[in-house]
C-alpha cells in the first residue's frame, strides 16, 4: 500500500524546488533590467540638465554680445539634446531704488535709471539611445541695469 509514496514525494519536492529556482532567475533578470533602465534614465536626465546649463550660458553670451540667444542642438555620448530659448517678458527689477526711494545710495542704485529683468524660458529636451526622453523646463531671470557694490 505504501509503494510509490517516496517517488511521489521526491517528484513534488523537485517540482517545488524547480518553481523556486525559476522565480529566483526571473527576479534577478527583472531587477537587472530595472537597474539598467534607471541608469539610462539618469544619464538622460544629466544630459538634459547640462542642456539647461548650456542654455543659461547662451543667454549670458548673447547678452554680452548684444544679440538674441539662439537655440542649441548637441550630441553628448550618443544622447541627443536640443535647447530652446524664448524670451517671456521684461519687467522692472524688484528691490531697486526706483521702487523704494530715489535717493537710495546702496545696492540697486543703478536701477533708478531703468533696471530690468528679462525672463527666459529654457526648454532642454534630451533623448537617450533606447527611447529614454527627459524634458526640463526652466524660467531664467537675467537682471540688467543694476550696479552692485
Amino acid at each position: 500500500m505504501r509503494k510509490g509514496v517516496a517517488l511521489i514525494t521526491v517528484i513534488l519536492i523537485t517540482a517545488f524546488l524547480f518553481v523556486i529556482a525559476a522565480l529566483t532567475i526571473f527576479l534577478v533578470q527583472r531587477s537587472t533590467h530595472i537597474a539598467g533602465v534607471s541608469r539610462r534614465y539618469l544619464s538622460t536626465f544629466e544630459v538634459a540638465e547640462g542642456g539647461v546649463d548650456a542654455g543659461v550660458n547662451e543667454v549670458e553670451r548673447a547678452y554680452e554680445e548684444g544679440e538674441r540667444p539662439s537655440d542649441l542642438s548637441q550630441t553628448v555620448n550618443g544622447f541627443a539634446n536640443t535647447v530652446n530659448i524664448n524670451v517671456l517678458f521684461v519687467t522692472l527689477a524688484k528691490g531697486g531704488s526706483i521702487e523704494f526711494a530715489a535717493g537710495y545710495e546702496g545696492i540697486g542704485k543703478g536701477a533708478q535709471s531703468g533696471g530690468a529683468a528679462i525672463f527666459y524660458r529654457i526648454l532642454s529636451d534630451a533623448r537617450g539611445k533606447s527611447e529614454e526622453r527627459v524634458q526640463l523646463e526652466v524660467i531664467y531671470r537675467k537682471v540688467i541695469g543694476i550696479v552692485a557694490k
